[in-house]
């Protein structure tokens, strides 16, 4: 038989549970506005009954209600497609980042109604030849050529030097970033470990849950990541396949330091500190930055390649010609100093070695790539001196122009011929207009004029320069090697490479734009399942608070009729 106050525990685990359940929609209406955080609900379940013997057997009453857990709304499966996609949504920006600053530095566009920009500066450089090709003995054209060649070089060493400085600004980024990381995976280890050890009992340890989530949400802007639940509750989180955490154990990332005398920098390799080996976090920010320092030197490369022409295939067609006196002249660089000689090679298809820029000196010779191309890119001093716009070779030499050889002595075009037309090594070649001193004549301007917008294959000059310029004839088929500006004329290269980046950056602008709007449907969509939703809490609260007051009131009914048992029975007739 059921005892005479078993209803009282039933009333009162009533008014424990719904109290219990307005506490937690009190929880979640408080962290409305909480970063990361979940909407709790309480699972009620009915206590176990007490036996009653009944007219017809054995019955069951019930014994009021417990809560069976307190849990988090939360979809496993839409984080895991928001860190995923969150990855890839600050790869995009810090893609973005970086292509306006690049932008930035070959920046074309006017200002003050006046062009900028490397195009801007060649164009002048170009002019100022095609000015001289005119009048070869005007000394201001001349002062012009060299004062526009200087500017241009100066330019590009500039634009170099930004470009270095924007690869310092990424390596920053990096290490701030790897900061950041490490912190993360401390306190994920961490939260692990104190999740672990608070569900040993059973219990859901929710708000710890929360903070996880959250700090996940935060590495994910980083790098890839890939959480797998184990069956304590812990995240393992790996990344690219290298797990960063594992229960409350995590791998430090570090950055190990190295010169790079190609580009004048400190490259940073990024590693794990316990195990040396190299971490390829494959997305997010960091992945970007390492992508951006890549970047950021292939334009470093494209200056590059742009000084190595000048310092390869325009200095050896400069050489070609003759100053403003035939006795002043031959072989002299426009850029670079006299004593060195420069050619470009490219040995890619039979070494896969990354061409170079060969200099060649009285000690010996060197290969150069990248910044140090670019700081050989000045004005010749014997220019540069006073007087020295004499040396500049406006002036052509004798040369046989037709397509097709000469049936009579074999000149092809470009062969260097005398007055009679007969052929003549290098060393013998004459000047233009039969050798004539103080003539005007300015076809080697014209030829070096021409260069800037002929590739080396259609361009007038012959196999010397050409194999200077770095390739081995006039036709460029598979195995031949190639010119700093791939066969390009200087315009050509400029303009695809400024093509190219504008698609870049296009592309970027578009991706961040595309992720932004799926990351924010994905966020959506988790909050649609643990955001709270004060409609729906305060119709709980509405709920469990008139619960709670039935509850009571059944109680104070009850305590009327045990009063009315215990005081009561038994006074009749007294």
């Amino acid at each position: 038989m059921r005892s005479t106050f078993a209803g009282l525990n039933t009333m009162v685990s009533g008014l424990q549970n719904h109290q219990l359940a307005l506490d937690t929609v009190g929880h979640n209406l408080s962290n409305d506005s909480t970063e990361g955080y979940s909407r709790q609900s309480v699972n009620l379940t009915t206590v176990a009954p007490s036996d009653q013997i009944t007219m017809y057997g054995k019955s069951y009453v019930g014994n009021g209600v417990d809560t069976a857990s307190i849990t988090r709304a939360r979809d496993i499966f839409a984080d895991k497609h928001y860190w995923r996609d969150n990855a890839t949504k600050s790869y995009y920006e810090e893609k973005q980042n970086n292509y306006s600053t690049i932008e930035n530095v070959f920046n074309d566009s006017q200002i003050n109604s006046e062009n900028v920009g490397l195009k801007s500066t060649i164009n002048k450089f170009w002019k100022s030849w095609q000015d001289l090709s005119t009048d070869a003995s005007n000394d201001d054209s001349r002062i012009s050529v060299r004062d526009t060649g200087a500017t241009m070089a100066d330019q590009i060493k500039t634009m170099a030097q930004q470009m270095q400085q924007q690869i310092t600004s990424q390596y920053g980024q990096l290490q701030s970033d790897v900061t950041e990381v490490n912190n993360i995976t401390s306190q994920l280890a961490d939260l692990n470990k104190n999740i672990r050890q608070a569900e040993a009992s059973g219990g859901m340890a929710n708000d710890l849950r929360d903070k996880r989530d959250s700090l996940v949400d935060k590495l994910s802007q980083y790098v890839k990541v890939d959480v797998t639940v184990q069956s304590d509750g812990s995240y393992s989180i790996s990344s690219n396949g290298s797990v960063l955490v594992d229960g409350d154990s995590k791998l430090t990332l570090d950055l190990q330091a190295q010169n790079n005398d190609e580009y004048g920098i400190t490259d940073y390799n990024l590693v794990f500190k316990e195990t040396g080996t190299i971490y390829n976090p494959a997305n997010g920010e960091i992945s970007a930055v390492q992508d951006n320092v890549a970047e950021d030197k292939s334009y470093i490369d494209k200056l590059a390649n742009y000084s190595a022409f000048f310092l390869t295939t325009f200095n050896a067609q400069h050489k070609e010609g003759y100053g403003i006196d035939g006795a002043n002249t031959t072989d002299t660089n426009f850029f670079g100093e006299n004593a060195n000689s420069y050619s470009w090679i490219n040995n890619s298809a039979s070494t896969y070695e990354k061409p170079y820029m060969e200099k060649t000196t009285a000690s010996g010779s060197e290969k150069l790539r990248g910044i140090n191309i670019i700081n050989e890119l000045t004005v010749n001093t014997k220019i540069t001196d006073p007087g020295g716009t004499d040396y500049i070779a406006a002036r052509g030499a004798n040369v046989y122009t037709n397509n097709e050889p000469d049936p009579v002595t074999g000149a092809k075009k470009g062969d260097y011929i005398d007055a009679s037309g007969n052929i003549v090594d290098y060393d013998h070649r004459i000047m233009a207009k039969n050798g004539t001193a103080g003539g005007a004549d300015g076809s080697n301007a014209v030829t070096l004029s021409t260069l800037f917008d002929t590739s080396l294959s259609e361009a007038a000059i012959n196999d010397h320069v050409r194999l200077i310029a770095g390739s081995d004839g006039n036709v460029l088929t598979p195995g031949d090697t190639l010119s700093s500006t791939n066969d390009k004329s200087l315009y050509s290269y400029y303009n695809d490479a400024m093509t190219e980046l504008g698609t870049a950056s296009s592309v970027a602008d578009n991706n961040v734009t595309k992720m932004g709007a799926v990351v924010t449907q994905l966020d959506n969509a988790r909050q649609a399942v643990s955001g709270v939703n004060w409609n729906e809490e305060l119709t709980n609260m509405i709920k469990y608070q008139q619960g709670y007051s039935a509850c009571a009131r059944v109680l104070t009914t009850m305590d009327e009729m045990l009063d009315k048992l215990i005081n009561s029975t038994g006074t009749v007739g007294r």
